[in-house]
């Protein structure tokens, strides 16, 4: 990764391919389980690495969209209430 932490490039084998380090616009728990019955929590996700063939533009620091199948998903969440008077 670069100085800023946020762009970098994986390498696989003889292939670069570019990356961006993402913030995710809520945070995701991951779960697991043994039994299918009893969970637990493992972690919290609130970023993501996002690899692609073409460059990535660097100045998004924000993954707007969140994890699929979420479509705008900071948006969606935090719509102002409607004014009912």
């Amino acid at each position: 990764f670069a100085e800023d932490g946020r762009g970098g490039a994986l390498v696989i084998g003889n292939d670069r391919f570019p990356a961006s380090l993402l913030d995710l616009p809520v945070v995701v728990e991951s779960f697991k389980t043994y039994d299918e019955s009893a969970f637990v929590k493992t972690t919290s996700i609130g970023q993501m690495i996002m690899v692609g063939e073409s460059d990535i533009v660097a100045d998004v620091m924000e993954y707007r969209h969140g994890l699929p199948p979420l479509r705008d998903a900071c948006k969606r969440r935090f719509l102002r209430e409607p004014d009912l008077n």
